[in-house]
């Protein structure tokens, strides 16, 4: 791990425990690869992108790796396209943390995202419409290309 992707995982789980209800967090690189985040009252629900969606699927060691830090694999049998994970609110700062450092590894290993500085950070919430991202820096005002 770099010190780039250690900050990232400190900015983001400290963006995370901010969110607000009824949120929605893009990050996202290019080629389709992109972790999305939704708020609840009680839960956050956390996606990565599955291979339906990639031009170039990821390999059974990457899958492995996903597993390993608490990714739930995809079921096609019952439309869910996407690596998975669910939260339960009281979420602890370790437990954020945790989270984050598994989005890492998910956008880095398993998707071949090499900097932080590829990503790009959007959302929005059902109430405002508008989610401030400042904490997010440069990411949440970067274009992906």
């Amino acid at each position: 791990m770099t010190a780039e992707w250690d900050e990232f995982e400190v900015t983001l789980a400290r963006c995370l425990s901010e969110l607000p209800s009824r949120a929605t967090l893009i990050i996202a690189a290019s080629g389709n690869r992109y972790v999305q985040f939704l708020q609840y009252d009680i839960r956050l629900t956390v996606e990565l992108t599955g291979n339906h969606y990639l031009s170039e699927p990821m390999g059974a060691a990457a899958e492995q790796l996903l597993r390993r830090h608490g990714w739930t694999p995809p079921v096609m049998a019952h439309e869910i396209e996407n690596w998975h994970r669910t939260l339960f609110w009281p979420i602890t700062r370790r437990g954020m943390l945790d989270l984050a450092r598994a989005v890492a590894v998910g956008l880095r290993d398993a998707l071949g995202v090499a900097s932080p500085s590829e990503l790009r950070a959007m959302g929005w919430t059902q109430a405002s419409g508008d989610l401030d991202l400042s904490v997010l820096g440069t990411m949440a005002r970067r274009r992906v290309i």
